[in-house]
């Protein structure tokens, strides 16, 4: 996790080109984001000593980027704190149409990468993989919610939310953030956490498919 000394690091390092600086949360991380007027091979050679590095953007990227990255883009705009300069992230338009696009893209990708890591593991480690599924869904999930107008919920109640909104079983996905959290042990079998994973991700990627973005 980024520190006051990281953030203090970067603002004297990026002086007067820094237009942003803030903190924002993804999964169980807090990284940081700079903003730049401009990024040269220079700017990267001056933050290459950096324990936590950045994600690095120049302005024109942020304002433009988010019909490319709407998921990570909006998870951004939702979960952050500024630490330096101005709050470009407030007025950040997130297009629904673009949003709903990637949003498919990610439940489907993520369907055949859990396939693939459950038949790679033939039945080992079950519990790593379980683990690793919900920090990299939350984002995706949160996003779901900003589809339906619907206000962003802090990670241990959004599960909830997309589950009435969807009409979806999201209860596997919120026992393991559960169990993430407070270290909690697994209470049924793990391949019934692999089976209900997989199940609710072909669900809500096909309720996704079909929504229809006004």
């Amino acid at each position: 996790m980024a520190t006051k000394t990281d953030a203090e690091k970067i603002k004297t390092i990026l002086g007067d080109n820094l237009v942003t600086l803030a903190q924002y949360r993804t999964g169980d991380e807090m990284p940081l984001l700079a903003v730049c007027n401009s990024i040269d091979f220079d700017t990267l050679h001056k933050l290459k000593g950096i324990r936590e590095i950045p994600l690095l953007l120049t302005r024109e990227e942020l304002l433009d980027g988010a019909d490319v990255f709407p998921i990570e883009f909006l998870n951004i705009k939702q979960h952050h704190k500024i630490l330096d300069g101005e709050d470009l992230l407030h007025d950040l338009v997130i297009s629904k149409a673009h949003l709903r696009h990637q949003l498919e893209f990610e439940f489907r990708s993520k369907l055949l990468h859990i396939r693939g890591e459950y038949l790679r593991f033939k039945g080992k480690d079950l519990e790593r993989l379980a683990l690793a599924a919900v920090p990299v869904l939350a984002p995706i999930i949160g996003a779901l919610l900003y589809l339906k107008d619907l206000p962003a919920s802090s990670p241990g109640n959004m599960w909830g939310a997309v589950s009435d909104a969807y009409d979806v079983d999201t209860d596997v996905l919120r026992e393991i953030y559960d169990i993430r959290r407070s270290n909690a042990k697994f209470k049924k079998d793990k391949e019934q956490y692999i089976r209900d994973i997989i199940k609710v991700l072909s669900d809500i990627g096909e309720i996704v498919d079909k929504f229809e973005v006004i």
